[in-house]
């Protein structure tokens, strides 16, 4: 429900996944150590005790205890063989059956598949899922090779926007050179129309993900896991406030990977590495536009 003033939250980001059904333990080992990185310098150093190869866990019952703070929440999982993960669509579909109020599932294809497109209408007419989720870095394929166009031209088609991780990850066997946030120009440029969501500010391309989200009228980004690291951060903040597309900036948690209240909590503390100092702040209202607003410009169909 909105919040007293009337105003409501949405996640544009979250995860179903769980080790050892749709996680190998490679990944899974990777996954803990990052998340203990994350903590040492984001102030978890006394929950990470408390962590295993479940640490990044997210099935049904955690990802609904979670979300109560928010009042729309899209959620999807990721298939990429290539790093081993692969979370079937219809554990999306099954868990926003039960919700429907509040959740948005969102399907995952690896357009590597010689029938990605069929599967993607299949998740959309059998199972209700109504956007995308891709990871070139995860699923090895190469974003600006136009075969895989025939993919983009159906969500265009469909109206299905794309959650796309753009950026770096942990993963050893993740392919960085695929993670440019550049990439996605081509793509944004044959398909003007097509809505798109670059996870994470792009990190640690937050400068490229800033100009490419300025000149291209329908590509966000969200502001997920990035809190953690709280210098560069606030640096990503100020470059997107002085290039003029903080409107343009999307919450979301990336659960497992957070929570929406800490992503919110972290977003209100994003000046404390430049108390006391002259340098820029980024002001409450932007923080405010970032929680309870910019969603409306990306999902009308909602506001």
């Amino acid at each position: 429900m909105p919040d007293a003033q009337g105003r409501t939250i949405v996640d544009c980001h979250t995860h179903l996944m769980w080790y050892p059904d749709h996680v190998g333990q490679q990944y899974a080992e990777e996954a803990l150590a990052s998340k203990l990185i994350k903590l040492k310098y984001s102030g978890g150093e006394a929950y990470a005790g408390r962590l295993d190869l479940h640490s990044y866990d997210a099935k049904p019952e955690d990802h609904w205890q979670v979300s109560e703070p928010a009042d729309r929440v899209v959620v999807f999982g990721l298939q990429a063989k290539a790093v081993g993960v692969w979370v079937p669509n219809e554990v999306i579909a099954d868990y926003v059956r039960q919700h429907p109020e509040k959740l948005v599932g969102w399907a995952s294809v690896d357009p590597n598949e010689p029938d990605c497109v069929e599967q993607l209408v299949h998740c959309v007419e059998h199972l209700g899922l109504s956007g995308l989720k891709l990871g070139p870095v995860y699923q090895h394929f190469d974003p600006q090779d136009r075969k895989h166009w025939p993919l983009f031209a159906k969500c265009r088609e469909l109206g299905l926007p794309i959650m796309w991780h753009q950026g770096t990850t942990f993963p050893s066997r993740a392919r960085l050179n695929w993670g440019l946030p550049l990439q996605l120009e081509d793509i944004a440029m044959d398909f003007p129309d097509l809505r798109m969501i670059v996870a994470h500010l792009g990190h640690p391309w937050e400068e490229d993900l800033v100009v490419l989200i300025r000149k291209c009228p329908n590509v966000y980004s969200d502001i997920s896991a990035v809190h953690y690291r709280p210098w560069r951060y606030w640096q990503a903040m100020v470059t997107a406030m002085e290039y003029g597309v903080t409107h343009k900036l999307l919450l979301a948690s990336d659960f497992p990977s957070g929570t929406i209240a800490n992503v919110i909590n972290g977003l209100r503390n994003v000046n404390k590495p430049v108390e006391g100092t002259g340098l820029p702040k980024i002001p409450t209202e932007i923080q405010d536009q970032i929680i309870y607003e910019n969603w409306k410009a990306f999902f009308p169909e909602w506001a």
